[in-house]
C-alpha cells in the first residue's frame, strides 16, 4: 500500500496532456467490457496482454471467435502459475491446434517478438502503471494492422480499496495525443474499472 505522499508523487510524475474534441468525437459508450468484445472483429487475430486466470480469455473466445489468440502474461508467482496451468488444461485442444498461443514473459519483452502488423486488435490488462502502459500502447501500435484497435482495462485513477494509483488514463491520453489516435469505445462498469478502445484517426 502506498502512502499519501507516495501516491501524490506517482501521479505528479505522469504526463498530463489535454486532448482535443477530435480524440473523442467517434466514441461510443458501452455498458461493460463484454459488450466491448461484441464490437470487436470476429475471426480475427488478437492478443490478450495480462491474462491471469483466463476469465476474460473465455469471454474473448466465446464472443469474438478469434482465428488466433495470443495470451501474454508473466504468470510469475505461484498463485498465477496455477492460473496458467488452468488455462493450459481448459484450452488444451485450441493450444495444440495453434489457435491459442501462450507467450509467457513480461509484456514489454514479449510484444517486440511478434510480427509487425500481425494483430487485428489487442487488449491490455497488466500492472496499470503509467510507464508500462505507455510502452505497451507504443508497442501495440506497431503490431496492429491499419484500421486495427488497441483496447485495455482499468481506465480509472486506481484501486480505491488498496489505495494503489494507476497510470492508465494518463498513458492513454498521452498516446492519443502523440500518435493521433482516438477513442472508439469506453465502458461504464458500475465498479469503476472501465475499459477503453482506441483507433487511429483518419
Amino acid at each position: 500500500m502506498h502512502s499519501a505522499v507516495d501516491r501524490r508523487e506517482l501521479k505528479n510524475a505522469m504526463a498530463r496532456v489535454t486532448l482535443e474534441r477530435r480524440h473523442t468525437a467517434g466514441c461510443e459508450l458501452l455498458p461493460d467490457r463484454g459488450h466491448l468484445l461484441d464490437e470487436m472483429p470476429k475471426g480475427a487475430v488478437a492478443a490478450e496482454i495480462g491474462v491471469a486466470f483466463g476469465d476474460y480469455t473465455r469471454e474473448i473466445m466465446n464472443r469474438t471467435d478469434p482465428a488466433r489468440l495470443f495470451l501474454i502474461d508473466a504468470w510469475a508467482t505461484e498463485r498465477y502459475r496455477e492460473g496458467l496451468a488452468k488455462i493450459r488444461s481448459d484450452w488444451a485442444g485450441e493450444i495444440d491446434a495453434g489457435r491459442i498461443v501462450i507467450e509467457q514473459g513480461l509484456s514489454t519483452d514479449v510484444l517486440p517478438t511478434l510480427a509487425p502488423a500481425s494483430l487485428d486488435w489487442a487488449y491490455i490488462d497488466t500492472n496499470h502503471a503509467y510507464q508500462t502502459t505507455l510502452e505497451e500502447l507504443e508497442l501495440c501500435r506497431t503490431l496492429v494492422k491499419p484500421g486495427g484497435r488497441i483496447a485495455g482495462h482499468d481506465f480509472c485513477t486506481g484501486n480505491v480499496i488498496d489505495a494503489v494509483p494507476y497510470g492508465v488514463v494518463e498513458a492513454v491520453a498521452k498516446f492519443c495525443h502523440d500518435h493521433d489516435w482516438g477513442f472508439r469505445f469506453l465502458t461504464l462498469e458500475t465498479r469503476g474499472h472501465f475499459s477503453f478502445c482506441l483507433e487511429a484517426l483518419a
